[in-house]
């Protein structure tokens, strides 16, 4: 595997995948693509802590919503952005069904997005760190220009323990047909690789079903220290202003030991010495 690399699929787009995607965000009892319930409430609760009143807020990688319809049902103007069509249907669906204003928007935060100026941007479930250092740029502009004047930034990250959960190699496993990969049975071929000079794993799987063509995905995950995020984000015009690691208690599917940060979006005027 090389380093950053990239597969022949994007799960999160891909027609079969994205579906199964779906389930285990809507899953309660499990945290493999959404934290659990009361997690999610723990968290919303802090995002908008402190907040006198509710404001607007874009959620970048909503999911189906969970985050989103919560944070509407509490008053706020709230648009979710995602590419997995399955979780956008979704989400709009409850909201429809609640009756919220909760608006969704199927595409990528990586690219212009002209859906209007937010008190809050959030993303959350360590999405930051999946991304590429080039895309991260991308993602941090994107971010500023949605945010009003001292906007607020709410992401997560894994910290350095998800090295303790983590072990390199290679494997191969046989599905049976309606798995997570394919309606067909297949092969999974699985390799995980740790670049320790760049705090980022790679898990790639090679996936050969038994009918179609074979293909391959790879997903990144970084790791930070509250110095190195504080440092990057500084870098890129935000100030950290509060730092909590107390939210994510538990996790059966991945490390709990997980930063969130708030970070203020830089004021040029106040920057100049």
């Amino acid at each position: 595997m090389k380093l950053y690399e990239k597969g022949s699929i994007n799960i999160w787009s891909d027609p079969y995948i994205r579906k199964q995607l779906l389930c285990a965000h809507i899953n309660p009892e499990s945290d493999a693509a959404s934290r659990k319930p009361d997690t999610i409430n723990t968290t919303i609760d802090w995002v908008l802590k402190n907040r006198a009143a509710p404001g607007s807020l874009i959620d970048f990688g909503c999911g189906p919503g969970l985050y989103a319809n919560e944070i509407s049902e509490r008053g706020w103007h709230v648009v979710g952005i995602d590419i997995n069509e399955e979780s956008v249907e979704y989400a709009e669906r409850y909201a429809a069904s609640k009756g919220l204003s909760a608006r969704y928007v199927l595409g990528s935060y990586l690219e212009k997005l002209h859906v209007g100026i937010f008190d809050i941007v959030t993303c959350i479930y360590c999405d930051f760190g999946a991304l590429t250092p080039d895309d991260r740029m991308s993602f941090l502009e994107n971010v500023k220009s949605l945010l009003t004047v001292n906007g607020t930034f709410v992401l997560d990250v894994f910290g350095e323990q998800i090295c303790q959960i983590k072990s390199e190699g290679r494997s191969w496993s046989r599905e049976e047909e309606h798995n997570f990969w394919s309606e067909s049975p297949c092969y999974v071929l699985t390799e995980c690789q740790h670049f320790k000079e760049h705090n980022v794993w790679g898990e790639k799987y090679v996936v050969i079903p038994d009918t179609g063509q074979p293909f391959s995905t790879v997903i990144w995950t970084h790791y930070f220290t509250v110095e190195s995020i504080t440092l990057l984000l500084a870098d890129s015009g935000f100030n950290v202003t509060e730092i909590n690691q107390d939210l994510v208690q538990e996790s059966d599917f991945s490390s709990s030991e997980v930063i969130f940060i708030r970070a203020e979006k830089s004021n040029p005027i106040n920057s100049v010495r």
